[in-house]
């Protein structure tokens, strides 16, 4: 029965297949590959990745959880398209669980995590050095997913994860177009970087500060850049993912 239980926990290889297929979606969505709104098409996407469109079809319910997609009965199915009150409640959300976070580190986890941090912050250095604003925006993800994982709590994880994909997305597509980013966002990283290695008593409240403040501006660089962009139905979907990515 042991033996039983521990095989029927792992995923089976159309599970697996499905979430692999999730995964580069969820990336193209993220990395501005797709607009938002965009007509997504089981059939081109199974083309795509040469797959039936059972494990593309099963992909797309498991993005539609995360909220990065939405599935419309006899419509079809399309990236997400935010609102304001959608933008400014899941910034919001996603302060709460970022703070909580880096107030629930650990002290023995501190040096660790300043070094995971800094090393990020080295990425968007260079990323911003080479113009390359989807490295930048991967390397800002994990930085903040480094403070999250670090706390140590199962739940907290969890929920950051089922809005990590939107957070990311309107990162890429709203935020990095802000006056005066990402090098105002880059300075904020690299003090939180700095300042996570002795984050003891009232230096880990002042820190939860300057993430929150973070966090604010980034709410408002993304409704500034929202109002200012007229997101018009998405485009025909491409005939072909870049895969290779």
């Amino acid at each position: 029965m042991t033996v039983t239980a521990r095989k029927s926990s792992q995923p089976s290889a159309k599970q697996l297949l499905s979430q692999q297929i999730a995964d580069r979606i969820r990336q193209a969505i993220v990395d501005a590959d797709f607009e938002f709104g965009e007509s997504l098409s089981e059939e081109i996407l199974a083309q795509a990745f040469d797959v039936s469109r059972t494990p593309v079809r099963e992909a797309l319910n498991l993005l539609q959880v995360e909220g990065l997609v939405i599935i419309v009965p006899k419509s079809g199915t399309f990236v997400y398209s935010p609102s304001e009150e959608g933008i400014s409640d899941l910034v919001t959300f996603r302060g709460v669980l970022e703070t909580s976070a880096l107030r629930l580190l650990p002290r023995d986890a501190l040096p660790g995590l300043s070094a995971r941090l800094q090393a990020a912050c080295a990425r968007m250095e260079r990323a911003m050095g080479e113009g390359d604003m989807r490295d930048y925006g991967r390397a800002d993800t994990d930085f903040h997913l480094e403070i999250v994982q670090t706390a140590g709590n199962r739940h907290l994880v969890e929920a950051y994860r089922m809005i990590l994909g939107r957070v990311a997305s309107l990162r890429t597509h709203l935020a990095l177009k802000a006056e005066g980013e990402p090098r105002r966002s880059f300075r904020d990283h690299r003090e939180l970087a700095l300042g996570i290695l002795d984050a003891e008593g009232p230096r880990r409240d002042e820190l939860a500060g300057l993430l929150e403040g973070h966090i604010h501006r980034t709410r408002e660089n993304y409704l500034n850049a929202f109002r200012q962009t007229h997101l018009s139905p998405g485009r025909r979907m491409r005939s072909r993912l870049k895969l290779d990515r």
